[in-house]
């Protein structure tokens, strides 16, 4: 591992051209960037892991359009299909198993003078004016699981001085402490006129979820009892059902998309999965009754609802678990449908403004859940047989997660903070893009949410707030002022995760491939805001243009 090594105690100070904050896959890309051009360039990261989701799960990548990506990120899935190559091994680059994307990630910045700091995060940033000043850091080593510690071991144990920050975290936390406009919640469908937008209801089908509300655009419904006594209101409700109020289509809520983690199965050399300290098989009742739906409704589960690209045996719209095909009998496990992996009660909507200490029981009951559920698969007696001789042969792979027992050591924290800058990309900026001379890269992926809430209409179980549209048209292009704050605000400070955008728009650009991009670019923009002696909104955005052109970036 590159970086320095904590003090014992006491303060250190360090100075940098620029910091980044977040070792997530854009924010390697960014530092090695930096490095490149030449700038004195510190990483911070508050795991002990670097490449965020790309190297913490995410195998199968959701790369939309592959004639979309450029620059540092296309070298970076040649890279993937180079090392393949090594081992005789044919594919396409999309697919990789996590630890060859953190040892890609990890050359990248090893080829570079970056200095990288783990295991610490933000304490408190200082303001001087509209700019940044310094930022102190916090040693918080993470638990035997890869999850965030509620207390760190030394406050500000590291003070960091930069003319630029690029904060590139999945949860936005420099641009709060910042002091910059942000949002967490989903716009209604008038604020920005999004179709998708706003509340959105959907009944559990026999097949994948479908968007829209409860009365339409729904195929072979399923009618699933919430209530623990069946039909018994005053029984109050099973577990992963909320008591949430159902309000109009179409208005503004402040509960996101759920978040779950990313497994890396494989039924050769595996840990089994076992069940977590608190489980109770009565917190899964709903898994049971999705079954038992399905059954009544004719479309009863098959083994292929577990399975995609596995040729006959998987299926394009699994069910129940989307078990993907890596490499070497490797697989990315993650949610299908209706009832899965995403922990949709699990406080997604809670995690961005949460305490370290909230962050870490919300991150330790996603695994919590997922290792429960997956052991009620596997072992409850009320499911069919076949379900638990499928689910027996799969296990953790041994050789990925080796410090964690094989469990992803990041949190699919798929929305968190969403910043609100000068400008903000919404649905039609993706479905009916138009050219723009202040873009910085692309974006191509479908619009997709999953589910945020789970709650009771009419004494049956609905959904609310996932939509997948298949298709937008063409790449769109992400423009510059999407990832600057408003100039009243901070001036040295740019945001490539958590931009500006709106939920519906979010959807889509929230992918790795684009973060990577727009990260990248991020760093193109903070060294000529130096060398102009400008702030990031006043740099000459023709020339930043031109300069990713002939970086490679497709604009």
């Amino acid at each position: 591992m590159s970086g320095p090594v904590f003090a014992a105690s006491g303060t250190q100070r360090r100075k940098y051209d620029v910091c980044v904050y977040g070792a997530t896959s854009g924010g390697v890309m960014a530092a090695a960037a930096l490095a490149r051009l030449g700038r004195s360039v510190v990483l911070i990261e508050p795991t002990r892991h670097v490449g965020g989701m790309t190297a913490g799960g995410l195998g199968w990548v959701d790369f939309g359009r592959a004639s979309s990506i450029g620059g540092a990120t296309k070298n970076y899935f040649e890279a993937v299909r180079a090392h393949y190559a090594g081992e005789n091994i044919k594919t396409d680059g999309w697919s990789v198993e996590p630890h060859v994307a953190e040892m890609l990630f990890e050359k990248l910045l090893a080829g570079h003078e970056i200095e990288v700091v783990r295991e610490a995060r933000l304490n408190s940033v200082k303001m001087a004016g509209r700019r940044i000043r310094t930022i102190t850091l916090d040693k918080a080593p993470v638990d035997a699981h890869g999850a965030p510690t509620p207390q760190p071991v030394e406050e500000n144990f590291l003070s960091i001085e930069a003319a630029m920050y690029i904060d590139c975290s999945y949860e936005g936390d420099m641009l709060a402490k910042a002091g910059v406009s942000h949002r967490t919640d989903r716009e209604s469908r008038d604020e920005f006129g999004e179709s998708l937008a706003g509340i959105c209801y959907s009944v559990p089908t026999s097949d994948r979820e479908i968007t829209g509300e409860i009365s339409k655009k729904t195929i072979l419904p399923l009618k699933i009892d919430p209530y623990v006594r069946p039909g018994d209101s005053a029984s109050g409700l099973i577990p992963l059902v909320s008591d949430g109020s159902i309000l109009p289509p179409g208005g503004k809520s402040p509960v996101i998309q759920a978040y779950n983690f990313r497994l890396c199965m494989t039924k050769g050399n595996f840990i089994p999965i076992e069940a977590p300290a608190n489980y109770d098989p009565k917190d899964f009742e709903l898994m049971y009754r999705y079954f038992a739906a399905l059954a009544k409704a004719g479309k009863p589960l098959v083994p292929g609802d577990l399975y995609f690209n596995f040729g006959r045996e998987g299926s394009s719209t699994p069910r129940l678990l989307k078990i993907t095909r890596l490499l070497k009998g490797k697989t990315d496990v993650n949610n299908a449908a209706s009832i899965s992996t995403d922990y949709v009660t699990g406080g997604a909507e809670r995690y961005a403004n949460a305490t370290w200490a909230e962050r870490s029981r919300i991150w330790r009951a996603h695994e919590d859940y997922q290792r429960g559920l997956l052991y009620y698969l596997k072992t409850h007696e009320r499911l069919p047989e076949w379900v638990h001789s499928e689910l027996a042969n799969w296990g953790l792979a041994k050789d990925e997660f080796t410090d964690s027992a094989g469990w992803p050591t990041q949190l699919y924290v798929r929305e968190a903070r969403r910043m609100v800058g000068r400008f903000v990309i919404d649905q039609k900026h993706c479905e009916h893009p138009a050219a723009r001379e202040d873009s910085i890269g692309l974006g191509s992926y479908s619009l997709d949410s999953h589910i945020c809430q789970r709650l009771v209409k009419d004494g049956i179980v609905v959904h609310e707030g996932g939509f997948y549209a298949r298709d937008i048209g063409k790449p769109y292009p992400i423009p510059y002022p999407a990832i600057t704050p408003r100039a009243q605000e901070c001036e040295n400070l740019l945001v490539t995760f958590c931009l500006s955008a709106t939920h519906v728009a979010f959807a889509s650009v929230r992918m790795e491939p684009p973060f990577m991009i727009v990260s990248e670019s991020a760093a193109y923009a903070t060294d000529q805001a130096l060398t102009e002696g400008k702030s990031v909104q006043g740099i000459d955005v023709k020339k930043l243009s031109s300069r990713l052109a002939e970086a490679g970036q497709f604009l």
